[in-house]
């Protein structure tokens, strides 16, 4: 078969497959038609061509066999072919491959350079097959398409094991379990405060995720919760409330550092009295139950959901243990007093049995070994890339005082301390990596020049470092005029470990601190994996984190008081970091605009540029011509039966399987027949049977594709999905 025409004949496939978007003008089923694309992208199978010749070309859901390095995929068309006029139609199977770029913020695979690499007509002769060919290929030439990435992946059936990294931190936090209304106050190591500008003698805790104030010798200390004030000697407490706060709070500074405290002056008296109050100067977590645990059976295990929890606890009645899910990882105990312990490597294999669409079913993401945590693993390891022009981008590098370098345990390389920027010396050179890409320079402040090669070293640095993320940022291509470079889910501190996906290394970082006499203390913080409250939720492929009234007005405990080297001041509430809205912090630019995400790694760092970055799903469409007319028309499917849709599945030897009352059978010389192997004795039973298993497992994949699209696209129109909790409720102030 030409391959020009085959590879026209394959957009159409694909396109209709996978939910995708053309570049090339007069196709129907353009991303921009709104509803009309969302319908279409949810239909069911299969979906039928009419040629300008007559004849009817059927397609079948494509399967994405390989995705080698996610850059080049290989995916399975089972077809049929009838000319006009014919009755009986003809089965093939078509094999092809093409490039791709992902883009997970736009949810997007562009595929380039389409070709087929079989195509097998068992049925044809070979005038038969050259014919169809001719028919086949009288399409839109060779243009781009997008395809889901979400769509993709759920698809994937047996996909290689991806492997685990190595090195992260198993240790359980402080975990705090209240029956009673409750916040956690953390610290960011020992309290340190500041003095608030304008108000002398009222002083504020620089490395804290609340409002917390202190004044009067010797100190009380005041925590906002919302639109009241709690007061202690101690920050340990006990806190008691405050109908009056001090005449020096009237001095706040009328900014957006303190909006929120202004707007809490006077005190206003709390509808659920003064909450429990639990400290630590270290990353915890805290799960909240509203009054005795409500235990619901969980089908078919013997785990119970505590249904009135914040958060995702559960309780094993075959072994009397109690199990809580953060940042991906599982933690156990047999009272909810703890002590707590990992145990994500030992969870009792009830967990893999949770059943879909429940409010709970959420976690089998964090579960070893399901399809869940399979697809979310898969999504982390899509690499994200950029073309990035050589004079197009700069950055300036600028440190509290002289650079500072401490050493990278078990390496020769160091890094900076000092900076909001990440900085490593190797060797004589000093790489740089802000928002995606890698810079070097001769001395620590520059000037720094876009870096074509990185030393193998760098991806020596072990979890244990806290510039650990840059290991995840790589160069994948070099020309004279630009360098493409691209960055997997753990360069936003998302990692593959213990067989599933988890968020942060575990590693505590205590935060740097430069004193100057006279002057406020410089806090800069490194990336917490506890005290925020954090989960994956499949509906966007991503770790978020939860806000409000437990874990304090600025998410966590990284997010408290953070010094602006570029304006000399601090930002409450984090509100310098975030290179791009919601894609988690990795680098400061200034405090306009940029709202503070916790853990959300979903973002396209990349588009947190102005100038010389072009992600790769536009350059990919941006120099294609796109004036052809599509030729083909869409056939109307539904009359087909319901025991036809969506049930024919090909594999690599050109066979085509389709399920009919429940039984697998396969084309053979023009009929349906029940599947067999062509081995003979012992083996024959097994392999039929792993047979049926596969198609069953592909069959259930296709499913799985369409609920996760759906359910992405609920989630971004701010309604409800099945694969989130069960509403926001969970994590909402308390009225």
């Amino acid at each position: 078969m030409n391959r020009v025409t085959a590879s026209s004949f394959l957009r159409i496939a694909l396109a209709s497959a996978l939910s995708f978007s053309w570049t090339a003008h007069g196709f129907a089923q353009s991303a921009s038609s709104g509803t009309e694309q969302q319908q279409q992208s949810t239909a069911e199978w299969p979906r039928s061509f009419e040629s300008p010749a007559g004849a009817t070309i059927t397609l079948h859901q494509p399967q994405v066999t390989e995705w080698t390095g996610f850059s080049k995929l290989t995916a399975l068309i089972a077809s049929e072919y009838s000319p006009k006029g014919g009755s009986d139609p003809a089965y093939g199977v078509i094999e092809v491959t093409a490039d791709t770029a992902a883009d997970r913020e736009a949810d997007e695979v562009t595929l380039s350079n389409i070709e087929v690499a079989n195509i097998n007509f068992s049925t044809l002769g070979r005038e038969q097959l050259a014919d169809t060919s001719l028919e086949i290929g009288k399409l839109l030439p060779t243009a781009p398409i997008t395809v889901s990435l979400t769509r993709l992946t759920a698809s994937l059936d047996n996909y290689e094991q991806l492997q685990d990294a190595k090195g992260f931190g198993a240790d359980a936090p402080a975990i705090f379990v209240s029956e009673k209304p409750a916040i956690l106050l953390q610290t960011n190591g020992k309290p340190t405060t500041a003095p608030v500008k304008g108000a002398d003698g009222l002083e504020f805790v620089v490395n804290t995720n609340w409002d917390l104030l202190a004044t009067g010798d010797p100190a009380t200390y005041y925590l906002r919760i919302e639109n009241s004030w709690v007061s202690a000697a101690r920050i340990e407490g006990p806190w008691t409330a405050v109908s009056e706060l001090p005449a020096i709070f009237g001095k706040l500074p009328d900014d957006d550092n303190w909006k929120e405290a202004r707007a809490a002056i006077p005190p206003q008296a709390s509808k659920d009295g003064v909450p429990v109050v639990y400290y630590s100067d270290k990353p915890a977590e805290l799960v909240v139950i509203d009054g005795q645990p409500q235990l619901q059976p969980v089908e078919n295990t013997d785990l119970q959901w505590v249904a009135n929890a914040n958060s995702d606890l559960f309780f094993d009645s075959a072994n009397n243990t109690w199990y809580f899910l953060a940042s991906g990882r599982w933690f156990s105990a047999t009272d909810l007093k703890g002590p707590w312990a990992f145990a994500s490597e030992n969870l009792p294999d009830d967990f893999r049995n949770i059943p879909d669409g429940q409010p709970y079913s959420i976690v089998r993401a964090s579960v070893p070994g399901t399809s869940e945590s399979e697809e979310a693993r898969l999504q982390a390891s899509i690499p994200t890339t950029a073309r990035v022009s050589r004079t197009g981008v700069s950055v300036d590098v600028t440190y509290f005082g002289d650079p500072k370098f401490e050493r990278i345990t078990g390496t020769d390389m160091a890094y900076a301390v000092n900076t909001n920027f990440t900085v490593i010396r190797v060797g004589g050179k000093y790489f740089v990596l802000y928002n995606g890409v890698w810079f070097v320079g001769d001395t620590p402040t520059g000037p720094f020049a876009v870096a074509d090669t990185v030393p193998d070293d760098i991806y020596s640095i072990p979890p244990s470092s806290p510039v650990y993320n840059v290991t995840y940022v790589r160069v994948y291509e070099t020309t004279p005029e630009y360098v493409v470079y691209g960055y997997t889910s753990g360069y936003l501190w998302a990692f593959l470990a213990w067989g599933t996906l988890i968020y942060g290394t575990g590693w505590y970082y205590p935060p740097y601190w430069v004193y100057r006499p006279g002057y406020p203390p410089i806090y800069r913080p490194w990336r917490v994996t506890y005290g925020s409250g954090t989960y994956y939720l499949p509906g966007r492929g991503t770790f978020t984190a939860h806000y409000g009234r437990a874990y304090g007005p600025y998410g966590g405990i990284a997010a408290g008081g953070i010094y602006n080297q570029n304006t000399g001041a601090y930002i409450r509430g984090g509100r310098a970091w975030g290179p791009y809205n919601n894609a988690g912090f990795v680098s400061v630019r200034g405090p306009a605009g940029n709202r503070y995400w916790v853990a959300d790694v979903n973002g396209n760092i990349y588009k947190s540029w102005d100038r010389g970055v072009t992600t790769t799903n536009r350059w990919s469409r941006d120099n294609v011509k796109t004036n052809a007319q599509n030729r083909w028309q869409k056939r109307d499917t539904s009359a087909i039966s319901d025991a036809r849709k969506n049930d024919l599945i090909a594999n690599r030897d050109g066979n085509v399987f389709r399920k009919e009352n429940g039984e697998w059978k396969q084309h053979e010389k023009g009929q349906w027949k029940s599947i067999r192997s062509r081995e003979t004795g012992t083996n024959r039973t097994q392999r039929v049977e792993e047979l049926r298993q596969s198609l069953d497992r592909q069959r259930a994949s296709r499913d799985r594709g369409i609920q996760r699209v759906e359910s992405r696209r609920q989630v971004e129109r701010g309604g409800r999905s099945e694969l989130q909790r069960p509403t926001t409720r969970r994590f909402q102030r308390r009225r």
